[in-house]
């Protein structure tokens, strides 16, 4: 089955893409341009849909939107019309009317859809990455919890509980990015290396197994980078509030590559006032004493041991090389080695797994009483093996995905953390959502920073994106680097050439 979306003149055509395809997702969904209102010339097979939106002014402040949702031969199922007037302050700006048409449209669209399909997704019209910046924003122009709330429900069709969820975390990071200046900013260090490749990863990242020639190459790219930008931000005064060291797993590394690498980093770094420094650990399978008396050594205070997980048949199905006694024996090891902030991660929607499951996981995470826990939800990416072996390993229904989540959010409470930060992916089983959360004073800066998108990021080695905030025009500049490790190393001239002549602009 195919849905085909009919929409003028090439507007909006992305984000309308992504809302039908979230009431579709089995379905092969395509946006069709035509240059007026007329239905476009196609060729339909029987049981492909015709999804066409259009719009209209009927004055300077009012318009009208229109959807219709046919099938073959030409049936139609259903339309909606809806007629709206503009604000004055959206009518004078044409960035902001251009949005609120956008919204309306997605509005109408939803509506037509969930009335045909049954279905009315979490998050409402809402498709992007980051939720929190549309409450940010409500925020910024004076609004309350309550009107907040009421937008949020109203106009953007979110559920109350993923609404009161959103309005929640925006609260807890206020602190933070209300106290963000332009001359600070936070770095990230790509580490591209595994132990072994998840099911469901999709990074281009590396299996060591014994490649430490590539690690070594590697490692003398990075730090170059990390040298030539780091020391031209130096002479500037820029000044580093968090350093986040991520993978891959980091500590896939040997001990003297880390220890290599973390003597690089503190090199450069002395001096600054580094409030948090993250160093993801992953896979308990890759640490050991002296790595985690390397990383105390060299100020890291804030660590991640990820478990998935904690049934042992599904770590051994999504290509974990470890045991669950490893996870509980390597989070020990790290508080003896004095680490106070410990994350762990857990993924809802694994293969083969359910809601008993899941309480199995969040019960044993509880016995051990870490500093955050981190719950995402499955994404199927396009890289990973589990996209091509979705016969082997079908979803979970979206229903248990958000009972599994209800499971976690009761023990969450119970430890007593609060969410903190939130994003959501694209191909999330249940249209999902991915929330970390944190006991008191726990809270992760770099993950409120690289969400929030009101700092700059200066991202390093493969794979890394730095993003430049300019809050003069509240934007961001994004500088990627190649994601490829050969290709990283191969181009490592070119991306320090470019980035210093970006230092030099600034």
């Amino acid at each position: 089955m195919n849905v085909f979306i009919s929409l003028p003149n090439g507007q909006f055509g992305h984000v309308i893409w992504e809302l039908t395809r979230i009431f579709f997702p089995d379905g092969e969904v395509k946006v069709l341009y035509t240059e007026s209102d007329e239905k476009p010339v196609q060729e339909y097979r029987l049981g492909d849909y015709l999804l066409t939106a259009r719009y209209k002014y009927i004055n300077d402040w009012e318009i009208e939107v229109y959807s219709q949702l046919e099938i073959k031969p030409d049936e139609v199922l259903g339309y909606k019309i809806r007629r709206k007037k503009l604000e004055k302050n959206i009518k004078d700006s044409v960035l902001e009317k251009k949005r609120a048409i956008k919204r309306i449209i997605c509005q109408c669209i939803y509506d037509l859809l969930a009335e045909h399909t049954g279905n009315r997704p979490y998050w409402g019209i809402l498709t992007g990455v980051r939720p929190l910046k549309v409450v940010h924003n409500l925020m910024d122009e004076g609004l309350s919890d309550t009107e907040v709330l009421d937008i949020l429900s109203s106009e953007y069709m979110i559920k109350q509980e993923k609404a009161e969820l959103l309005l929640e975390t925006a609260n807890n990071q206020l602190n933070i990015l209300k106290a963000n200046r332009d001359d600070v900013v936070s770095v990230y260090i790509h580490i591209p290396f595994c132990p072994t490749k998840c099911l469901y990863c999709s990074f281009p990242s590396v299996v060591m197994n014994g490649k430490s020639n590539i690690a070594d190459s590697y490692l003398d790219c990075l730090i170059l980078e990390l040298e030539q930008i780091i020391g031209a931000l130096n002479k500037r005064g820029t000044k580093i509030q968090s350093i986040y060291i991520g993978g891959g797993t980091p500590t896939a590394l040997t001990h003297s590559q880390l220890e290599r690498l973390m003597s690089a980093v503190k090199l450069l770094t002395d001096g600054h006032k580094i409030r948090e420094y993250t160093v993801e650990c992953g896979r308990p399978d890759s640490l050991d004493v002296n790595k985690l008396a390397t990383l105390k050594a060299f100020g890291v205070n804030r660590i991640s041991i990820n478990p998935q997980s904690m049934n042992q048949e599904t770590l051994d199905e999504i290509g974990r090389a470890h045991t669950v006694e490893q996870i509980i024996s390597s989070f020990h090891m790290a508080r003896e080695s004095g680490f106070d902030c410990i994350n762990m991660d857990v993924i809802v929607g694994l293969p083969n797994e359910n809601i008993s499951h899941m309480e199995k996981t969040m019960a044993s995470l509880a016995s051990l009483d870490p500093d955050n826990i981190t719950v995402h939800t499955l994404a199927v990416k396009r890289a990973s093996r589990l996209k091509d072996s979705l016969e082997k390993y079908p979803l979970t229904h979206d229903d248990i995905a958000e009972e599994m989540l209800a499971v976690c959010r009761r023990w969450i409470r119970k430890i007593g953390m609060v969410p903190y930060y939130l994003y959501r992916q694209k191909y999330m089983v249940g249209n999902l959502e991915n929330v970390g959360y944190a006991k008191d004073g726990k809270e992760c800066i770099y993950n409120i920073q690289m969400m929030g998108e009101k700092q700059t990021i200066w991202g390093f080695g493969a794979g890394a994106v730095t993003k430049l905030y300019f809050s003069a025009e509240d934007r961001i500049e994004r500088v990627p680097n190649a994601k490829d490790v050969t290709v990283y190393i191969k181009r490592i001239e070119e991306t320090i050439m470019r980035k210093k002549m970006i230092i030099e602009k600034l």
